[in-house]
């Protein structure tokens, strides 16, 4: 006899609505109730009860742990943590953040009247996201023992834009838990790499500069709109990681200030010692280089202007939230041994790679085929396999329209010119549907 539905809660948290899912964990909207009326919105990430084994469960916890000690405007806080009573699973529950993820944000501006992210706009989310990185990184415990905390997952779509023009890094703590779980003894790295550092890449000890390397390449890519190492194929990723010659973000947009090309470049450099040491220098550059940035409101309103469909379906949820029509959600009992493990196990789940930010740049390095040391660090036996991508000459590079979200048939350019846009489906499967309280993990 099948099982009625019953509730869905975390704890003391009931579910309202589901927000996305991803290969290891879903996201959903909730609210805690109190006395005389009292509520408050949260967001929990529920990682796949699959996943809890004691040795992970261990690393989770503490890694958790250490982010719930984060202290910032830019970050998003951690508020509590716990474990399902019925299944298992691990669950985070984390400050709602209304608003868009960078790379959505991106997407929906290229795609709009606009065509790019305007210059001053980009550098004020960057600054944003950099002062966050750097309070993460200067973390502390209550006694004032430093945490020494490392990011190692910044991407697009784990910065949030709030729609109330605050910016917000999110993740913390638990792109290492994952990545220590899923890594070999042999240093396997699985998981997204077009934006790790060179240093992560080759399975050296990292420090803050890794996060200022992968913040750099974010930088990068919403000041071209063109993917900088990814191509789809992350063997190859990776060793563009390594190898691949870094335009100048000047080369592909004129109206970039020289001393914001300089200051990207300086947080791109391979060698750590020649990096851009800190995340808070970062920023100093940023704000140096482009002196006239939007105020948090206006931001605010460009965020509500130009974030699109998705912003505005979860707006719509919290309104209805607030008006007591969206009730709890019911969690259905299993049709098979697949679907036990999601709550929502109807949702489309993607796999492989990140998702390209516009065409790839340049050619893949000059070598032929991919490194026995990226194939190493990589792991050749769990790679997917994904179609090979053109390599693109020079002169394509400039006339290469910004980000494209994955389109069937042609897209037209600016100019007027049609072209295939070439997407990977990321890693993070719910990076294109969300708006809200977004949380990428790496698997």
């Amino acid at each position: 006899m099948a099982q009625p539905a019953v509730p869905l809660t975390f704890g003391r948290y009931e579910a309202l609505f589901h927000v996305a899912s991803g290969g290891m964990a879903e996201v959903f909207a909730a609210r805690l109730r109190g006395p005389a009326g009292f509520e408050k919105l949260v967001a929990v990430k529920r990682l796949l009860p699959e996943l809890a084994d004691d040795h992970f469960v261990t690393m989770f916890l503490d890694e958790a742990r250490l982010a719930a000690h984060i202290s910032s405007p830019h970050v998003v806080q951690t508020l509590e943590l716990g474990r399902a009573d019925d299944d298992g699973a691990l669950y985070i529950v984390m400050e709602l953040v209304v608003g868009v993820t960078l790379y959505d944000l991106a997407v929906a501006v290229i795609d709009g009247s606009l065509g790019a992210l305007p210059i001053p706009v980009v550098a004020e989310i960057l600054s944003q996201s950099a002062r966050g990185l750097d309070d993460a990184h200067n973390a502390t415990t209550p006694t004032g023992q430093r945490l020494h905390v490392i990011h190692r997952d910044i991407s697009p779509q784990n910065i949030l834009v709030g729609a109330d023009g605050r910016v917000r890094v999110t993740d913390f703590g638990i792109a290492r838990a994952v990545m220590r779980s899923t890594q070999t003894q042999a240093g396997q790295l699985k998981g997204k790499v077009a934006y790790v550092s060179p240093e992560q890449a080759k399975g050296k000890a990292l420090d803050r500069r890794s996060d200022v390397f992968s913040l750099g390449v974010v930088a990068w890519e919403c000041l071209t709109g063109r993917s900088l190492f990814n191509t789809g194929d992350p063997i190859e990723t990776l060793d563009r990681v390594k190898e691949l010659r870094i335009p100048n973000p000047k080369e592909l947009r004129e109206d970039c200030p020289d001393e914001l090309a300089t200051a990207v470049l300086w947080a791109l450099s391979r060698d750590p010692e020649q990096r851009c040491p800190n995340a808070a220098r970062f920023a100093r550059a940023i704000t140096d280089a482009v002196p006239e940035r939007p105020s948090k409101r206006k931001l605010a309103n460009f965020v509500q202007e130009h974030a699109g469909e998705a912003l505005e379906t979860i707006q719509k949820r919290i309104r209805s939230v607030s008006s007591g029509r969206e009730k709890t959600i019911m969690r259905p009992a299993p049709t098979s041994r697949e679907e036990s493990s999601r709550i929502v196990p109807s949702v489309a789940v993607e796999s492989g790679m990140q998702p390209l930010i516009g065409s790839p740049t340049g050619p893949p390095p000059a070598s032929e085929g991919a490194s026995e040391e990226a194939r190493r660090v990589m792991g050749t036996a769990t790679t997917p396999a994904v179609p090979a991508l053109p390599s693109m000459g020079t002169e394509e590079i400039t006339s290469t329209p910004a980000i494209r979200k994955q389109r069937n048939g042609p897209e037209r350019a600016p100019g007027g010119k049609k072209l295939n846009v070439v997407t990977a489906i990321g890693l993070a499967a719910w990076v294109g549907a969300a708006a809200l309280a977004y949380w990428t993990l790496a698997g």
